[in-house]
């Protein structure tokens, strides 16, 4: 039986409108995760659950300091299990997406009868992952070496294209197997880019939520499971993201 939580990573606001064409039923599987408590949370929803960061019983804010931003949630969810324990599937998403009407009861009666699907929103080519084929195959290699049974499919990476922005449902499974990785990890994936490992800094200045969006993004395109566009626009447009600030301190020494 299938059992998804929406976790809605959420900077400054998670308003009405996000749900507001859901049933109150569907709304209960919607969580506003609210991060970084320097940003004032004061337009977010009563309508939905909401969970601080900075309340877990463990929590660590370098994620934020450091600009991983949505995708410090693997590490949290993973040292605080009960945020996935239970799941069959696991939304990452951000605060600025927009559930259409039924959305939830329509992800949950298809992943019913094909659990082993993959939802995603969007999907870019090469030229959006800013790095060479060369240095494509050097990190689907170097992943490979750190995630068992993990093998890159560039022609999937390369030509079909990879998972973009931290806007998926995945089944649990595929999501502890990277947040593994990504804790374990973690500091490589640092160095990688302190160190431009293979020129990776040369095109694009990467900052850690980047990459490690890329890296979700090829792992998720490398598995051989069935993908499908979620009931769920990306509304970036729509909002002023303040976060987008921490531009002005880019971390990284390049």
């Amino acid at each position: 039986m299938t059992n998804i939580k929406y976790y809605l990573v959420s900077v400054d606001r998670c308003e009405p409108r996000k749900v507001e064409l859901l049933s109150q039923e569907e709304k209960k599987s919607v969580i506003c995760y609210a991060v970084n408590p320097k940003y004032p949370k004061d337009k977010i929803t009563d309508e939905i659950k909401t969970v601080n960061e900075w309340e877990l019983e463990w929590h660590d804010n370098r994620y934020q300091t450091l600009q991983y931003y949505e995708y410090g949630f693997f590490a949290h969810a993973l040292k605080n299990p009960w945020l996935i324990n239970g799941l069959t599937h696991v939304g990452l998403l951000h605060y600025d997406v927009r559930f259409h009407e039924d959305s939830v009861n329509y992800h949950h009666e298809y992943l019913d009868l094909h659990p082993e699907t993959i939802f995603y929103n969007t999907k870019r080519k090469t030229d959006q992952l800013y790095f060479s084929t060369e240095q494509v195959m050097m990190i689907g290699k170097w992943m490979a070496q750190r995630i068992s049974g993990f093998k890159p499919n560039y022609q999937n990476i390369l030509w079909d294209g990879w998972y973009s922005e931290a806007l998926s449902i995945t089944p649990r499974h595929i999501f502890v197997e990277f947040g593994n990785f990504f804790i374990t990890y973690q500091y490589e994936i640092e160095e990688l880019l302190n160190n431009n490992t293979w020129g990776l800094m040369n095109n694009v200045k990467h900052r850690l939520c980047g990459f490690t969006e890329r890296l979700w993004g090829m792992y998720l395109a490398s598995l051989d499971m069935p993908k499908k566009v979620m009931m769920i626009d990306h509304e970036h447009t729509y909002y002023d993201h303040i976060h987008l600030n921490d531009k002005k301190n880019f971390l990284n020494k390049f």
